[in-house]
Order: C-alpha cells, then structure tokens, then sequence
C-alpha cells in the first residue's frame, strides 16, 4: 500500500497537517518518535487568531475547557519596571482573547483526532531514512519496538523540531556561546493576575509567564549558552533550571513578586538549542512545516499558533494543487506556492520577534535608555503584540 502522505513528526503542525488532509479524503501515516502524552518546551499561548482553525478541527470546546483563563494584557518585567497595557484585538475577535494549552494536552487531543479520522499513528517510532525512487514515490524506514518498517508515501511532509536532526541531514554538533538554550516549569500559588502574560527581559535572555492549564502558571525561558555555563560555574551542584530561576528572580523585581512564593511542580524541562529564522518551505520534493521550515523567536509566543497556521495554510495547498493538476506531477507548484504564502504571513513575525528579543537581551546601557521611553509610553507593548502576529489572521486557501 502506497499513501498518499507520510508526516514525520506529531506535534501541533504535524498532527494538524494530518487531520486536515485525512478529513480530505486522503490515506495518511504520521511517524512520531515520542510517548503522548507528553510534557514540551514550549510557552503553551495560543493566539485567538487561531480560533477559527481550532472551530474547524472541532477543538473549541476542548480549548476552552483545557486552556488557562484569556489573556487580555500584556506585561513587561525588567529590572525594577513592571508595566502592562491591553492586548491588541480585532472586530473579527472582538471580546475574544488567547489562552494557554499545555502541550501534554494539545498533542494528544491532536492526535486522537487524527487516529479518529484514518491517520495510521507509528508511535513511538523513529523515521531514520528516506529515499525516493525514479517514480517520485518516497520509501521511509522507520524504527519501533526493535523493529524496521518501510513506508511508502506519494509526499513526504517533514514537522519535527527545528533543534532536532532532519530526516535528510547530517546533524550538527557545534556548539555556539550565542545559542538560546530553553527552560520550562509549572508553578502553583504564583501571584500573577489571571489575565496577564508578561514579558522577562534580562540581560542575555528572555522568558514569559502565564497562567496555563489545571490552573499552572508556565514559565518558559531562554539563555545565552555563554551566560549559562557562567552562572553554573558560581553555582556548581545547582540544577541549570534552577539556577536559570534564580538569575531570573535577581534580575526582574515582577518576576520575584509573582513567583517568590510560588511552589514549582515537576522537574524542570530543558531542550536547545533553538534556532530562529526562516528556513525551506520545499527542498527536493519534500514538504515542510512548522518551526522546521521557519521558527520566531518564544519572545513573541506565537510559536503553536504560527506551527498549527502554517499546516492549515500546507493542507490547503497540497489540497488545491492536487485537486486542479493532472498527472500527480504537483509537487514543484504546490511547493512554490506554499513557500510564497508561507512567507507573506509569517516571516514579519518572524523578522520582529528577532528584533524584540535583541532589545530584551540588551545591555544594561541600552537598557537605561530604553526603559524609560517604555515606561512613558506603554502603549508600546500593544503595538509589540499587533507586530508580533497577535492580529493577523491566516486566511486559507479556497482560490488561486
């Protein structure tokens, strides 16, 4: 048996991407090498721009239920400066705000639906090759339970993560001082009000806090790996979550008064490099989604929204081009089109979720200019939020 498509990985974009073909009538297998559910790095807000894919996947209700309260605001903790102001809303999500989904939640209601709708799930299995014959068809093996599988597939939809090694090349083991490393904890009794999700910016990274699902407060966090391993020479036999937490806390006096006597609940979750920036959308007759084919910086939280988007906007695509091309020959136009797409509504993102994480990891001289302007003017946290895609609706594709 030959599918139709064959996805690698089964987080949000790869999850969502096979749900929305199978509803399509398409035969769809989807390889994901990780036991759901399971605890992410991730910093779970999902923008209310992707309400309407959620009404469509007919995950409303559960988003709803699951999610943390809405997030109406948005904070600024640096140094001694706490600030708020509005989050940005549209007439098309008037009276309607972005919640928090732990991903241990989020990736399993995915992927049921998924097995409800025909998916065929290898899980937990790893995909450790791809080769494609002179017909164009793709043969994948895969790895599970000690034993390999081959899998054909007319199309190869690649989502894994964008620190993980793609199925198609060699993995770099180069370390950088500049790499962003990733920290993630719940907390109980934190003092944060419901319907705020600041910003931490300090000096050599970044973070948010927010209230999440079963009543958590998620905070998430990126470091400098320079930075880090200096911390961890002053603290040496101190966990490196907890001594990213106490860097925090010294350095952001909202981040101290939320958090200070907050009990931290499970361990904490470390993963990293990250590697922001646009990548390929198509390479070689090979599909890609999610942060694998472009990722912003977490400063901007839109990393769900944007990987859940952008298999809505591929689903559509393959759809269309499939549907109005004969022959089966689509992939070189489909692939094109979604690249184009694909950049008109992420990469401004993209673009200035590099530019807030610079100004949040700046130097304390930058900072003392800075601050104060902010300060003067926190309406400025609202515009951050309209720049970073908390506005921008990804439309799908019903014409070309």
């Amino acid at each position: 048996m030959t599918l139709d498509v064959l996805i690698i990985g089964g987080g949000p974009s790869g999850a969502t991407t096979a749900l929305l073909l199978a509803e399509a009538g398409w035969s769809v297998g989807l390889v994901e090498k990780k036991i759901f559910p399971r605890r992410k790095v991730c910093g779970e807000f999902i923008s209310v721009t992707s309400l309407p894919l959620l009404q469509k996947l007919g995950l409303e209700e559960f988003y709803l239920k699951n999610g943390g309260p809405e997030i109406q605001k948005v904070g600024l903790y640096a140094d001694d400066v706490i600030l708020t102001a509005n989050m940005p809303s549209t007439e098309t999500s008037k009276n309607l705000w972005g919640r928090a989904l732990a991903r241990e939640y989020l990736d399993t209601k995915l992927i049921d639906k998924a097995k409800l709708e025909g998916v065929r799930v290898w899980q937990p299995c790893e995909a450790l090759s791809l080769h494609q014959s002179k017909d164009g068809l793709f043969t994948c093996s895969v790895k599970g339970n000690n034993k390999i599988t081959m899998i054909t597939a007319s199309l190869i939809v690649v989502a894994n993560g964008s620190w993980e090694k793609r199925i198609d090349q060699v993995e770099n083991k180069m370390h950088r001082d500049s790499e962003l490393l990733a920290f993630k904890a719940h907390f109980k009794n934190a003092t944060l009000p419901e319907n705020l999700m600041p910003l931490l910016a300090f000096p050599g990274g970044y973070g948010g806090i927010v209230h999440s699902s079963m009543e958590k407060v998620t905070l998430s966090c990126c470091i400098r790996r320079s930075l880090l391993r200096e911390l961890r020479l002053k603290n040496p036999g101190i966990h490196a979550g907890d001594t990213v937490y106490q860097y925090i806390l010294s350095q952001c006096r909202g981040a101290r008064e939320v958090l200070g006597c907050a009990e931290r609940e499970g361990n904490w979750l470390a993963v990293g490099p990250i590697k922001p920036g646009i990548r390929s959308c198509y390479q070689n007759g090979i599909f890609f989604v999610g942060n694998i084919a472009g990722e912003a910086h977490p400063i901007v939280a839109e990393g769900i929204s944007m990987a859940m988007q952008s298999a809505w906007l591929l689903s559509r695509c393959l759809i269309h081009f499939k549907l109005n091309i004969r022959g089966g020959n689509y992939r070189d136009d489909a692939g094109a089109y979604y690249t184009k797409q694909w950049r008109k509504y992420f990469s401004s993102r993209i673009h200035a979720a590099s530019f807030f994480a610079q100004l949040a990891m700046m130097k304390p001289w930058s900072r003392s200019l800075l601050l104060p302007i902010i300060k003067q003017f926190p309406t400025i946290l609202t515009l951050g939020a309209q720049l970073s895609g908390k506005i921008q609706h990804v439309m799908p594709i019903e014409e070309i």
